[in-house]
């Protein structure tokens, strides 16, 4: 069988992902995978508090397609050899993500490129976790702002709104329930620091409260945004 896989990283999310509406218009049997990388995991405690935070919400992701009769894909180990397995398993027609600007990450994106590419597989990334990218807010003559404030003129002046994506559909997701690991399968125990959900309600606010710690006053989107469990577009 043929399939078509959406690699999630940094945009753990079914709503309003880029890289996953484009595969889902144009592909059948598309298989959601996560892969936790080894070389990120090795430095990192056993209770680290953004492991857990990832797990709950593949785990809840997971739940919400095992609903539609599908199922995500939880891979660990090196990311390369990862990927070696999965071409021997799978007859892979295409594999899309979304763009992501991190060193580590452009170097491991561009290796397994490569690797896919050298076995007949197309690899697309898309743009979903800025709204602009390092080349699109730039001087008349290319060159990039040094200055904060022209620059924010010429980002506010090329914004525009952009409308999410319709709801998901999942007729043409693989049907077939995956395998889930848990924590103690992947090397990992629970943490005692749990990471809240966020809330918007204080933003109107931030100017007045962000001064005093002792309120609880803080929209708590940082973590959220860093794996994308909202997308820029709506924020």
């Amino acid at each position: 069988m043929r399939v078509s896989i959406f690699w999630f990283r940094r945009d753990l999310r079914l709503e309003d992902n880029k890289a996953l509406y484009e595969l889902i218009t144009q592909k059948k049997n598309v298989v959601p995978i996560f892969i936790f990388d080894d070389s990120i995991l090795n430095e990192l405690p056993l209770d680290d508090p953004r492991v857990n935070f990832i797990y709950k919400t593949l785990l809840d992701i997971n739940n919400r397609l095992q609903k539609q009769n599908t199922s995500l894909l939880v891979l660990k180990g090196n990311i390369e050899e990862v990927w070696k397995d999965l071409i021997q398993k799978y007859t892979i027609d295409s594999v899309f993500v979304n763009k992501d600007y991190e060193p580590y990450a452009i170097t491991r994106d561009l290796k397994i490129a490569q690797l896919l590419l050298a076995n007949g597989v197309e690899f697309r990334s898309f743009k979903d976790q800025v709204i602009f990218e390092e080349s699109e807010v730039v001087k008349a003559n290319g060159e990039p702002y040094t200055v904060f404030t022209p620059y924010k003129r010429k980002w506010l002046e090329l914004y525009t709104p952009q409308a999410p994506k319709p709801p998901l559909s999942f007729e043409n997701f693989l049907k077939k329930n995956q395998p889930f690991p848990t924590m103690e399968e992947l090397g990992f125990t629970t943490s005692n620091i749990q990471i809240r959900d966020f809330n918007l309600k204080g933003v109107s606010t931030y100017a007045e409260t962000r001064n005093y710690p002792n309120l609880d006053s803080t929209s708590y989107l940082g973590p959220h945004l860093r794996f994308g469990t909202i997308s820029i577009r709506q924020i």
